[in-house]
């Protein structure tokens, strides 16, 4: 009886916490891509989420605060064969600029300590996440 409750819940914990996998390629001094590829029980969303995480932690450890995203791309594509079924996997890619903060495009710049939140300092510590929950 006990067999199919942790069964249970342990699918429910691997789908809670679905796998995500980030990449930053730099593009220049000031700019790099953010390459996010999700689970399919991330969605879109957990994708895009993931990504602009990623994005935000990179500015700090670049030296920064302020960036803006100049370039934004969402994929899905199938995996999979007909035995064991075909899944949705979802990618993310956002082109980022760093602003100087002296900079007049500052003012309309995005904080990347703000978009972490208070523990922005133990989330950069960890690095991109690789759940979406």
């Amino acid at each position: 009886m006990r067999s199919p409750v942790i069964l249970t819940i342990c699918l429910v914990g691997l789908i809670l916490s679905a796998c995500a996998q980030t990449q930053i390629q730099p593009m220049s001094k000031d700019s790099f891509l953010v390459a996010t590829h999700a689970a399919p029980a991330c969605g879109p969303a957990g994708a895009r989420n993931v990504a602009f995480k990623s994005a935000a932690i990179e500015v700090i450890r670049k030296g920064g605060d302020k960036f803006v995203i100049v370039g934004d791309q969402m994929s899905s594509g199938m995996q999979g064969d007909f035995f064991s079924g075909f899944q949705q996997n979802y990618s993310q890619g956002m082109v980022v600029k760093m602003i100087p903060e002296k900079s007049p495009e500052s003012a309309n710049a995005l904080s990347a300590r703000e978009t972490l939140g208070s523990g922005w300092q133990e989330i950069v510590a960890k690095g991109a996440p690789t759940t979406c929950g």
